[in-house]
C-alpha cells in the first residue's frame, strides 16, 4: 500500500476516534464545569440562613424525613458541605477530561506509528519492485539501482 493509502487509513481512524474523544471530552468537561459552578453558587448563598433565619420556616433546607432543619448554623454548614462536595466532584470531572485528552494523544501517536510500520514494509517492497523493473528496462544502471535500494532500505545494521 502506498503512502496515500496509509495516510487515508490514519485519516479515517483519526476522524472517527477524534470525534468520539472530542464528544466525550465535551460532555465530561461541561459536566465538570456545571458541577463546579453549581457548587460555587451554593457556597455563595450559604450565608443566607445565618443572615435571614426566618427563611428556614418557609424554605426547607436539609430535609431529614419530612422536616427541614430550623437551625441556621446547621443549614449553613449543610449548604457549605454540599457546595464543597459539588465543586470537588466538578473538579474531578475536569481533571478526568484533561487526562482523557492526554491519553487520546498518546494512543493516536501509537496507532499512527503502528499504521506507518504496517504499511511502510509493503511500500518499500513496491518501490524496490519498481526499481527492479526500471533496471531491467535499462532506464537506470546497476549502480543507480543499488544506491536507490540502499536509500529505501536504510543503512545496514551490524
Amino acid at each position: 500500500m502506498s503512502d496515500v493509502g496509509s495516510g487515508l487509513i490514519k485519516l479515517a481512524y483519526r476522524g472517527v476516534a477524534g470525534f468520539v474523544v472530542l464528544l466525550l471530552m465535551f460532555v465530561v468537561g461541561v459536566t465538570g464545569t456545571v458541577l463546579s459552578f453549581a457548587g460555587g453558587i451554593i457556597i455563595a448563598i450559604s450565608w443566607i440562613p445565618l443572615a435571614y433565619p426566618e427563611i428556614l420556616s418557609e424554605v426547607p433546607i436539609l430535609v431529614i424525613g419530612t422536616q427541614g432543619t430550623t437551625s441556621p448554623l446547621i443549614a449553613t454548614a449543610g449548604l457549605l458541605l454540599a457546595g464543597i462536595v459539588l465543586m470537588a466532584i466538578g473538579f474531578l470531572f475536569l481533571v478526568f477530561t484533561y487526562f482523557l485528552g492526554k491519553g487520546a494523544i498518546q494512543i493516536d501517536k501509537q496507532l499512527s506509528s503502528a499504521v506507518d510500520r504496517t504499511f511502510s514494509g509493503t511500500d518499500r517492497i513496491s518501490k524496490l519492485e519498481r526499481l527492479a523493473v526500471l533496471r531491467e528496462k535499462g532506464i537506470i544502471t546497476e549502480s543507480e539501482f543499488e544506491r536507490e535500494k540502499e536509500r529505501i532500505l536504510g543503512p545496514k545494521e551490524e
